[in-house]
């Protein structure tokens, strides 16, 4: 029997599974060293007299295993676990690979400190600089002027709004540890990740349909995963690593299911179906070098044919990278519709963007730095307050200044229409022009050849058919789809299924999805299932938090 298995092989299940399967190791270059040690919690300035470069991490952040120093703080043995990895694609990353690679994505929004190796904080810095990859890292844009009057930024840096101008602080631009990898690079790190400590062996190609808990007295005696091939593999603690990705968690607006005509299926899409049968070619898998511009264009999906009208729904950067890819396909026009303004940001976390340690942010008007809201959200207990803030802090979807850099040019050459605080009304699908015919809430109409729809997928773990056994055996709160799981990121007490990714949002955080969100939640599952006791002094509550905080130091850059 497994001790451990996880579902889905992820960026975050990679980060997990490399934690569980070295719990014994430390990094040669800092034994015994405290990862946490010296990371600054504070927008105070750092210690003086310290040397930096930018072809390196500065010192106060020593890379080292933080499971491992925090069980041997606490006196415990860390025995070898039988871990294995089931996902769909039989390899790690492949399903994130390939939304990357189906929607043309250039780069990570994290930047270098954020990655999946938990066991050296420093390792993607040193990975590029070992095979000589800078050229890879993409430096945040000095200046961006936005011309379209419904897009405006939503970071503190601006200054006044009105400005309408993104200036980054001198000097950060250039700076290695703060900038974002390439999509390429990212993939080769993981492989390398993978090759490091030894994983592939843990991996299994297989498709979960049901997590059956075999239940005694109310506590689970192990749980039994049905795959999809009839195969059951046995397992004393499951890992749920999957994200609501899967084409019946698409978000479709109500306005489809009330087409009455029937319609070619390929003409009105969700990017989700994008996602989940793009290849990579057999030459990008036999090379580590990024593959060029050309290449990366034969393996675009097609989004539409040439001369083709193409209307867009949604605001996030799924829909931009729709955008430049069906223009750079031949859409002879496409229209943006979303429901509010275009909202630009370089970070996924909204105003929270001081979560990487260097800008404040505006709470009713009150000035607070990412730590006092990281703060305010672990100290907050009502579940529903924290998914209000969690709605607050990622304010529905975003575009990089740089995938907007890429569109003005078809924005101002009137290829590109952003339709801006509108939404649709009515589709109709006319069979004698093979065309949509579809009304607008600002009361324009718009006739085309293909709707795609860029609006994300719902979160809804009542709705997960992997999940309706462990919900009957073990029913707990659910609030607008999130599961109100414990702090530990268990399911329920006597229930060890863990869960990570936006379903560990309540716990987590609003970066929960994210790769810091993914570090965070491997050490909480990792510490809970090599038995660390709970500090049980008068200052727990405290103690607490100032443990997620400190979880959070992937996010924080100097």
């Amino acid at each position: 029997m497994l001790d451990v298995l996880i579902v889905g092989g992820g960026p975050h299940a990679l980060t997990l599974a490399t934690l569980l399967t070295n719990s014994d190791q430390t990094t040669p270059e800092h034994p015994g060293t405290d990862i946490l040690k010296g990371v600054q919690l504070s927008k105070t300035k750092s210690k003086p007299g310290r040397p930096r470069s930018k072809r390196r991490l500065p010192a106060e952040l020593p890379d080292a295993n933080v499971l491992t120093e925090s069980a041997a703080a606490e006196g415990l043995s860390c025995p070898p676990l039988q871990v294995r990895v089931v996902d769909s694609y039989g390899r790690w990353a492949w399903l994130w690979e390939s939304q990357f690679r189906a929607l043309n994505i250039p780069h990570l929004r994290s930047h270098t400190l954020v990655h999946t190796d938990p066991l050296n904080k420093r390792s993607l810095q040193e990975f590029v600089l070992r095979e000589g990859r800078e050229n890879e890292l993409h430096h945040l844009p000095e200046r961006i002027h936005i011309q379209d009057e419904n897009a405006f930024f939503n970071d503190s840096r601006l200054g006044k709004r009105d400005k309408k101008l993104l200036s980054s602080s001198p000097g950060l631009q250039k700076n290695l540890y703060f900038s974002l990898p390439g999509t390429q690079l990212s993939v080769d790190f993981f492989r390398e990740q993978v090759k490091k400590y030894g994983l592939d062996h843990i991996l299994t190609k297989g498709t979960v349909e049901r997590i059956i808990p075999v239940v005694s007295r109310n506590e689970v005696l192990h749980f039994l995963v049905l795959l999809q091939t009839g195969e059951t593999l046995e397992a004393k603690r499951v890992v749920m690593a999957t994200g609501p990705t899967r084409a019946q968690m698409a978000n479709i607006p109500p306005w489809v299911s009330a087409i009455s005509e029937c319609y070619p299926d390929e003409r009105l899409q969700h990017t989700v179906q994008l996602m989940h049968h793009t290849p990579l070619s057999h030459q990008q898998e036999a090379t580590s070098q990024p593959p060029d511009h050309a290449s990366l264009s034969l393996g675009l999906p097609t989004v539409c044919q040439v001369g083709q009208s193409v209307m867009v729904v949604g605001g996030g950067l799924t829909s931009a990278h729709i955008n430049s890819i069906a223009l750079q396909q031949g859409a002879s026009h496409v229209t943006w519709v979303m429901r509010k303004h275009l909202q630009l940001k370089q970070f996924d976390v909204g105003d929270v963007e001081s979560l990487i340690g260097r800008y404040s942010h505006m709470e009713h008007g009150i000035k607070m730095d990412g730590l006092a809201y990281l703060r305010q959200f672990y100290s907050e207990r009502s579940l529903h307050k924290r998914l209000a803030m969690i709605k607050q802090a990622r304010k529905g979807g975003a575009v990089t200044p740089e995938a907007y850099a890429q569109l003005q040019p078809f924005i101002q050459a009137g290829q590109l229409t952003v339709k801006a605080y509108c939404q649709v009304s009515e589709a109709k699908w006319c069979y004698q022009s093979q065309k949509w015919k579809v009304a607008l809430s600002n009361s324009e109409m718009w006739t085309g050849d293909q709707i795609w729809l860029a609006t994300g997928c719902k979160l809804d773990v009542k709705q997960d058919p992997m999940l309706s056994d462990v919900l009957r055996e073990f029913p707990i709160q659910v609030i607008e789809g999130w599961p109100c799981i414990l702090e530990n990121l268990k399911w329920a007490p006597g229930c060890p299924l863990y869960m990570m990714g936006q379903y560990a949002g309540l716990q987590i955080g609003p970066h929960a999805v994210n790769l810091a969100g993914g570090q965070a939640a491997s050490l909480l599952i990792s510490k809970d299932i090599i038995g660390q006791k709970p500090n049980a002094d008068a200052q727990a509550e405290k103690s607490r938090t100032e443990a997620y905080i400190k979880q959070m130091h992937g996010l924080m850059w100097l």
